[in-house]
């Protein structure tokens, strides 16, 4: 009966050794799948901050293309000419009335999408205060030229 009681002592000790190394085994798991988890999220976050930036780099090389036409040549003369005497900047409905004098089928939008593609000859800046809050563009080609 001892060597029973015995026995029986030994499978339970082994049966609690057991269910402390599945508890065991669990939390590890837990723990990887944690640990996992966050590594994807930052692969994720890795690779979406990588798509950002080659999108920004794109965009950037889009609108810093050359001139495609003596068209877009002979514009650009004729604003830098224009925002030269405009030490102040002008605003695009202002550039653009002065351009339909020379060009009626121009439009606001081209002449923006023009200004915009040269970061090195034209900026745009805000000026005034809430309502009165106002985009100008400006020649900044006068203030050096910048390497990048």
């Amino acid at each position: 009966m001892q060597g029973m009681q015995q026995q029986l002592l030994t499978i339970q000790e082994e049966l609690n050794n057991k269910k402390s190394e599945l508890e065991q085994a669990k939390e590890e798991q837990s723990h990887t799948q944690a640990l996992l988890k966050v590594l994807q999220e930052q692969e994720i976050n890795v690779l979406t901050v990588a798509l950002v930036n080659q999108d920004r780099e794109n965009n950037i090389e889009k609108r810093s293309q050359g001139l495609k036409s003596e068209k877009e040549a002979l514009l650009i003369g004729i604003i830098s000419t224009f925002l030269h005497v405009h030490p102040f900047g002008a605003n695009i409905e202002y550039l653009w009335s002065y351009m339909q004098q020379l060009d009626s089928k121009i439009s606001a939008n081209e002449i923006e999408m023009l200004l915009m593609r040269l970061p090195r000859m034209f900026k745009q800046e805000f000026t005034g205060v809430g309502a009165t809050l106002e985009k100008r563009w400006k020649l900044c080609a006068f203030e050096g030229i910048k390497t990048t």
